[in-house]
């Protein structure tokens, strides 16, 4: 099997695939490929019935995800709750959680622990000892039935799922402790207490080390990124960076380094020695770097090269990563979920199938080139599929922030662990030394990212999309090399065209959509019309903060721009604000900042000291008022203004009014009030509605029963909050809807609702919570 073992690893991959997208034509497509490897190409016997074996018992071994049972199946077991802390405990300055394996207790459940700190504990370790929260531990848990819920689901397009993240882990429930105390744990695993000195070394570091350095170094050694401030963490992941933060064998290759010179040339032991104490240290550091999927595919990786050069066998490298992908799979079949797991491995195997490609090179700067690139390529459909952006100018970037990175930061970090123990005076030129370059590099990225950002933005690929892309990709290297630049060529216009053509797709789609996001208790309606002639954003609202009554941007990054890369959306032609309030115009900021809009509209009683504000901020930004009887002209339809036809005096009065034929006649309401509705029959009183955007999240103060009897919708669309403090919807407008035969679609129990529209005629389609 010398050489062979990577048709194992493809075809274990190929089962992940099915397990995942139950796509029916692979297991057929797998077979005709080994077949057609065996009869062509010359596959020898026991690799190719190894490979079928292999697809045939990864796709019964590998779990799909489910969601287990109902919380009310297992309330008998509750008093107390128990079983085994499985990893690492997480600590950051404002939680403590772990993974409660429940598996070998009479629950049989798993589920994720969380304590919020009131006050940050100064030491990690001292609180880890203390509570003995260390793997492999016994806890009990004394908690109510109250405090034992369903981690929530995403109920948006594009919306990351928690639930479906922690699914992944088998962790079915999440248990929220009021007290600490309400934890009782003993008789950790004697290797557990390397968990404990990895807490010791991380609250020593933080000790001896300024704060940015620590950011770096407990992330590049120790594998622990919480310290990670949110805008840096989203730069590196936009970049396609986030690989060089984790720890991987380049982190490994110098650990191994760096002992082998104190062990050997310090005269402390010989070489086959050190070689054995580095055979046994690896998985020691593994669980130190906390044993995440990227660490240990280095760690055995590296290991296992270390044993077989040992004993002098003969090896491939494409062999070695094999066995580690399949032994890791068998060992912790949930691991293919982990993101770690799948950019890791996806990199490594581009770059060690590229191998002959890279080395027919002598100049390092072109090395570092070919690396980049195979090392982005690799991960694109993964890239799309998890953040839906890509950034081509990301493979040059990578030449310059590779280098510096693996000669400079990661060197630098295990340097100063080593240094921690010196004076702290004489660490701190150290200190300011790396602050100062690296502040360099970070301001570069940022420049970078501000004035070069020409992103790919699109949902993840189809699984087809994602087989053709890999396989011509693979055949792209090869032609590279062999050198047939021809077929090269032929074979890279292949393997783009998938992508092209998931970025094109909304410009060449017949279809429009209308998308009501559930956003809780506010307003954000997105309308894209057939062949992204009109991309109209209708209110913009956010969460907010009811003592200091500010916007926050939880709204725009989990909701509205993760749907905006998945559509490829950058620019909006037009933000229409009904009014003013921050449940309708919270999120305007944050999309701003990042979103080109061509015009904000806004009605003639609109606030003006909200829109100096704005243009404050954003001097170049065109806003307009338009009033009753104006038709805002688009592409595809026009907006008719209805409303305000004079100042009402109040905020929600003065709503913008709006109809649009979208696939229906609909009508959009803001939160207008009844008298505004009865002003819009007396202007309008041949008006007739298929859908109604009802008005102020189902209020009793619209709605009236004449006028949804006048105009007759079909569809009543409600954003609402969940158990919102106001009691919207009001049981009256519910009633009103009812006794007219209309049918209510509401944000609150259908999550995101969405009409996909096309020739007159459309369609619902809603985001269940």
């Amino acid at each position: 099997m010398i050489g062979y073992w990577y048709y194992a690893a493809i075809t274990t991959g190929a089962a992940i695939l099915f397990v995942i997208t139950r796509a029916e034509w692979l297991p057929l497509l797998i077979i005709l490929w080994l077949t057609w490897l065996k009869t062509r190409k010359g596959l020898p016997t026991l690799p190719f019935i190894i490979s079928i074996i292999s697809f045939c018992f990864f796709i019964f071994y590998i779990p799909e995800v489910e969601e287990g049972i109902e919380k009310e199946d297992f309330d008998h077991q509750l008093s107390p709750l128990t079983g085994s802390i499985n990893g690492s405990v997480v600590i950051t300055e404002d939680y403590m959680q772990f993974q409660l394996d429940g598996s070998q207790s009479e629950s049989n459940i798993n589920f994720l622990v969380m304590y919020f700190f009131d006050q940050y504990p100064q030491s990690q370790a001292l609180f880890v000892k203390n509570k003995e929260l260390l793997h492999g531990a016994t806890c009990t848990i004394y908690t109510s039935h109250e405090s034992i819920e369903k981690p929530p689901s995403s109920t948006n397009p594009a919306q990351f799922n928690y639930q479906q993240f922690l699914l992944q882990k088998d962790i079915h429930y999440q248990i929220i402790m009021e007290d600490v105390d309400q934890l009782h744990c003993t008789n950790p695993k004697p290797l557990s207490h390397i968990y404990l000195l990895r807490h010791q070394l991380i609250d020593y570091v933080k000790e001896r080390w300024s704060d940015e350095t620590v950011t770096w170094l407990t992330s590049i050694v120790f594998g622990d990124d919480s310290m990670m401030d949110e805008p840096t963490e989203e730069l590196f992941q936009r970049w396609s960076l986030s690989h060089i933060i984790a720890i991987s064998g380049s982190n490994i290759t110098l650990i191994i380094t760096i002992v082998f010179l104190l062990l050997v040339k310090g005269n402390i032991v010989t070489k086959e020695r050190a070689q054995t104490l580095l055979i046994l240290f690896l998985p020691f550091y593994g669980i130190l770097a906390g044993g995440e999927p990227s660490v240990w595919r280095a760690v055995w990786m590296i290991t296992i090269l270390l044993i077989v050069q040992k004993f002098k066998k003969k090896f491939l490298y494409i062999d070695i990563f094999s066995f580690v992908f399949m032994s890791l799979i068998l060992f912790d079949p949930y691991v293919i979920y982990e993101l770690g797991f799948q950019f890791s491995f996806a990199v490594t195997f581009g770059i060690l199938l590229s191998a002959k490609w890279i080395t027919h090179s002598t100049s390092t700067l072109w090395n570092i080139v070919q690396i980049s690139f195979v090392s982005q390529m690799a991960i694109l459909p993964l890239q799309l599929h998890y953040f839906y952006i890509f950034q081509p100018l990301s493979i040059l970037l990578n030449i310059i922030i590779i280098p510096y990175f693996t000669f400079l930061v990661i060197p630098f970090m295990y340097i100063a662990t080593l240094f921690s123990f010196f004076p702290k005076h004489l660490l701190l030129i150290l200190d300011n030394s790396f602050q100062w370059i690296h502040s360099i590099v970070v301001a570069f990225l940022v420049w970078v990212d501000t004035y070069l950002s020409f992103p790919l933005l699109m949902s993840g690929l189809s699984i087809a999309a994602v087989f053709a892309y890999y396989i011509f990709f693979f055949r792209f290297m090869y032609e590279l090399e062999l050198k047939r630049m021809k077929m090269a060529f032929l074979s890279g216009v292949l393997f783009c065209l998938p992508v092209i053509i998931g970025a094109l797709k909304p410009y060449v789609s017949d279809e429009g959509i209308v998308t009501m996001f559930d956003i809780g208790q506010g307003d954000a309606i997105l309308i894209e019309t057939p062949y992204r002639q009109d991309t109209i954003l209708l209110d913009a609202g956010s969460t907010f903060d009811f003592e200091s009554m500010e916007a926050n941007r939880s709204v725009y990054k989990q909701i509205l721009r993760p749907y905006f890369y998945s559509r490829g959306i950058t620019h909006l032609d037009a933000i229409i604000l009904t009014h003013e309030d921050l449940d309708h115009i919270g999120s305007l900021e944050y999309i701003l900042e990042e979103v080109t809009v061509d015009t904000i509209l806004v009605s003639s009683f609109f606030d003006d000291q909200i829109i100096n504000d704005i243009q404050s901020l954003f001097p170049k930004q065109i806003i307009k008022r338009i009033e009753a009887g104006q038709i805002i002209k688009a592409d595809f339809t026009n907006f008719y203004v209805l409303s305000p036809t004079s100042d009402h005096q109040t905020v929600n009065d003065n709503s913008l009014v709006m109809y649009a034929d979208l696939g229906g006649k609909w009508l959009f309401t803001g939160d207008i009030g009844s008298g505004v509705e009865k002003s819009l029959l007396n202007n309008h009183p041949e008006m007739n509605i298929d859908i109604l955007k009802i008005a102020h999240h189902g209020s009793d103060t619209s709605s009236d029963s004449e006028f949804i009897e006048k105009i007759d919708p079909d569809f009543g669309l409600i954003s609402v909050g969940r158990n919102n403090r106001y009691g919207h919807p009001a049981v009256e407008v519910i009633e009103t809807m009812e006794s007219k035969s209309i049918d209510i679609l509401r944000t609150d129990m259908h999550g995101a609702i969405q009409y996909f529209f096309s020739n007159n005629q459309g369609t619902f389609l809603i985001h269940l919570p």
